[in-house]
């Protein structure tokens, strides 16, 4: 990689950084957007998921107590499953092909953020882990987004704050774990991606300092909630459009 690209995708880091310690959620959404213009798609997708996973390895570090594991089962056994399954199936898909995908499911993400998040109501039963699990593992292994499905299942399963917290960090560390080794054997880490991770590792925690400042001045985190899902829909249309035309 270029010296120049490489500043990029520091600063796209430290933004999603920002974003993920002001708002609490959007740091694999945030640089999917825009790191397959620096790294191929499966580069990028690896390299956002091994950050992801590093941001909430913080969290976990500090909460650990509070995890209710039993709560993990089923939404990682069906995880493990999709997340292979969408790996398989990513290697063997053009980069334009992937492109295209990820605009769709961007856009189609800005519209649930917009207009139905926080407003979906589950039962927190088994099989509605196996089925949160079963989503996220597949916008993981795809797309290194695999946040809203268990985020709406830990968020009814788990009242208390501390343990939800706690245990979709957990969740995030251990499918994240998963995700990367899977996608490791299907050949996705390059040199690219160990240069990039290191250049990401500074732009991540010097994103999270600024975010920890900006919280500390009461900037509210919906504004830049709104904006990212303003972001995602653009980026998105812009994908469609890229691949199409």
């Amino acid at each position: 990689m270029e010296l120049y690209e490489l500043f990029f995708l520091m600063m796209i880091v430290m933004v999603a950084g920002f974003i993920q310690s002001v708002t609490g959620f959007g740091f694999g959404i945030f640089a999917m957007i825009f790191l397959p213009y620096l790294l191929t798609y499966t580069e990028a997708n690896t390299l956002s998921s091994m950050l992801s996973m590093l941001t909430s390895l913080l969290v976990i570090l500090a909460t650990f107590r509070n995890v209710s594991w039993k709560n993990l089962i089923f939404p990682l056994v069906s995880c493990t499953v999709t997340t292979y399954l969408s790996v398989i199936f990513i290697k063997s898909q053009k980069n334009d092909t992937l492109l295209l995908l990820l605009g769709i499911v961007l856009f189609l993400l800005s519209v649930y953020f917009f207009f139905f998040s926080g407003k979906i109501k589950i039962k927190p039963t088994w099989y509605a882990g196996l089925i949160a699990g079963m989503f996220s593992g597949f916008m993981g292994g795809m797309f290194s987004m695999s946040g809203p499905p268990v985020v709406i299942y830990y968020m009814q399963s788990e009242k208390d704050s501390d343990h939800y917290l706690a245990t979709i960090s957990a969740y995030f560390v251990i499918s994240g774990a998963i995700s990367i080794t899977t996608k490791a054997t299907a050949g996705f880490i390059t040199a690219n991606v160990w240069l990039s991770l290191a250049v990401g590792v500074l732009g991540m925690a010097l994103g999270s300092l600024i975010g920890k400042k900006a919280r500390s001045k009461n900037i509210k985190p919906s504004v830049i909630k709104k904006s990212v899902y303003g972001v995602m829909a653009v980026s998105g249309i812009v994908n469609v459009l890229q691949v199409v035309l």
